[in-house]
């Protein structure tokens, strides 16, 4: 099992194979960065895909992956349907330009689901034959934005360990505040050591949003010795829920409303704010995906 571990490492590492192959390694990583939540209800993927279009009018190249293994809501929001996923790359007559979807304002998104847990169990040479082609992203994409499923499930703590950098989404609801705690303590308690960036959700005003920030910060530094970035607040606004029934990304349908503003906001921060991490590109999650799984 080690030594199987091992080659699927080295594969994503780029050395070579048992089999000979090699992986070129690309010049320039993407940031990728996992958006995820302790609950389900709180906007996270909504704030994805509205995130993406914002760092988009920033001129960032920017590729959604859909990580949440139950639920579609990227493609709704987004306004665009996949007509494949990750694992159709194992089929012939497929390749990574049939998989990416193309959507507003030049973001892309390619639907993962259950493909991504499956990695870990696929051969070598079907291993192989995937990150050739989904290194590419690295080569189109500066910014990758993985939506993962709310929880502490194995799956969604994978993603959210395997990641250059963390947003955790919450609201000011008391369930919200528990359960992003939560998901900062299983991630703490499964060596998670980077500092994770802050999103409170629909707050009704700056002292509100402040007051959740503080509490968990507090907790999550004094009970885990977490540190916790504050990336900012979005503020309740009707537009968000007239922009969902629309279908349509509030950034687009509402780019003047209060959330629109305070979510590009946050992908200034974001971009221009404190230093990140080394940015390890799509090569570098698999490869810690993979250590996760195994």
């Amino acid at each position: 099992m080690q030594d199987q571990a091992e080659k699927l490492r080295q594969l994503v590492r780029g050395r070579q194979s048992s089999r000979g192959a090699i992986i070129k390694q690309p010049g320039l990583q993407a940031r990728v960065i996992t958006v995820t939540s302790g609950k389900g209800g709180v906007g996270k993927t909504n704030l994805t895909v509205n995130l993406a279009l914002a760092l988009a009018n920033m001129g960032q190249r920017v590729l959604i992956l859909d990580a949440d293994l139950g639920l579609a809501n990227v493609e709704l929001i987004l306004g665009c349907t996949p007509r494949y996923n990750l694992l159709n790359l194992l089929e012939d007559g497929y390749s990574i330009e049939d998989i990416i979807v193309d959507g507003p304002r030049g973001v892309k998104f390619v639907s993962g689901g259950s493909g991504l847990c499956e990695l870990a169990d696929l051969s070598e040479a079907q291993l192989q034959k995937i990150i050739n082609q989904v290194v590419l992203f690295d080569r189109w994409a500066t910014v990758i934005l993985v939506d993962t499923g709310a929880g502490i499930h194995q799956s969604v703590l994978s993603f959210v360990l395997a990641a250059d950098e963390v947003l955790v989404v919450t609201t000011p609801e008391p369930t919200a505040i528990a359960d992003a705690y939560a998901l900062m303590k299983a991630y703490s308690s499964n060596h998670g050591r980077l500092p994770l960036k802050l999103v409170v959700n629909r707050v009704t005003d700056m002292v509100e949003g402040q007051l959740v920030t503080d509490k968990l910060t507090k907790v999550a530094e004094r009970f885990l010795g977490l540190p916790i970035e504050s990336l900012g607040f979005i503020h309740e606004d009707p537009s968000v829920m007239r922009a969902v029934k629309s279908q349509k990304p509030l950034i687009l349908a509402q780019p003047d409303s209060l959330a629109a503003r305070s979510i590009e906001h946050l992908a200034q921060k974001l971009l221009y704010g404190k230093e990140f991490s080394t940015a390890t590109g799509i090569r570098g999650f698999i490869n810690k995906f993979l250590q996760i799984m195994q």
